[in-house]
């Protein structure tokens, strides 16, 4: 898929608000475009009713709804709802939606706790840090009728504390942090709730957390130069405790290391 895309439906006065990425649609094109590059958020909240609605009322197109809302009556999967909007301007070609289609195969046959996971990593990747936490609180309670087990929640409640960090709300990081550490037991989740804890305390009270964690000295070295490196990539000394500058750099670097 590739060049522009002109705009062949009339334009919505009415936008379609969708919530999970804060964002207003006002074209077929630019709701085409949505779920072609959202696979991971395609659910109920954007494959609905309302949707339908929408499509009626603001961009004319009677057939199309009909033939979506048969869609929803009849209970299909999301890439038979998709594939009729994607039909009514042409927007992809055969082997583009077979690939598309393939991947929501996949992601509709994972339980509800993976697919929400999924989904909360995919917001937080686009710095939708609110609605990613939202997600993830929302799977946390999907994995209790799972045997996912405690690393599968582990690296939920890793990935909220990321969340919270870029939000620069501390204490819930450091919170969310601790029960990664409780359910993963890794070097990696205890040195990101240290580094958390750094972050949010004097170094007196810092000190103390490692020595309660059973932190070695030279672990303790090691995080310290973490953080001071983390802060010099941009310019800050780390006793400046540049907040902004250490958490963009330690998550960017988290992310890229680990794929979560």
């Amino acid at each position: 898929m590739g060049g522009y895309i002109l705009c062949q439906v009339r334009k919505a006065q009415m936008p379609y608000y969708i919530e999970s990425i804060s964002t207003n649609i006002y074209t077929i094109e630019e709701l085409c475009y949505y779920l072609y590059h959202n696979i991971y958020l395609l659910d109920d909240t954007i494959i609905n009713e309302q949707l339908c609605d929408w499509i009626r009322k603001e961009l004319g197109l009677e057939k199309l709804y009909h033939k979506l809302y048969r869609t929803l009556e009849n209970n299909e999967s999301i890439g038979n709802f998709i594939l009729s909007v994607f039909k009514e301007i042409n927007y992809l070609n055969h082997s583009e939606f077979k690939e598309m289609n393939q991947q929501l195969e996949v992601l509709e046959a994972q339980p509800p706790a993976i697919r929400q996971k999924k989904k909360g990593d995919y917001l937080v990747e686009n710095h939708m840090y609110v609605n990613a936490i939202k997600v993830y609180e929302d799977a946390v309670t999907l994995v209790e009728d799972t045997n996912l087990g405690e690393q599968f929640v582990g690296e939920i409640h890793h990935n909220m504390g990321c969340a919270y960090l870029n939000l620069f709300q501390l204490e819930e990081a450091v919170l969310c942090f601790a029960r990664a550490y409780e359910e993963l037991h890794t070097k990696a989740s205890l040195k990101h709730y240290l580094i958390a804890c750094y972050l949010c305390s004097s170094p007196g009270e810092w000190e103390q957390e490692c020595a309660r964690m059973g932190v070695d000295t030279q672990t303790k070295k090691e995080l310290v130069r973490e953080i001071e490196e983390a802060a010099s990539s941009i310019g800050q000394a780390a006793a400046s405790k540049d907040t902004d500058g250490i958490l963009k750099s330690l998550t960017r670097d988290y992310h890229r290391s680990t794929g979560f």
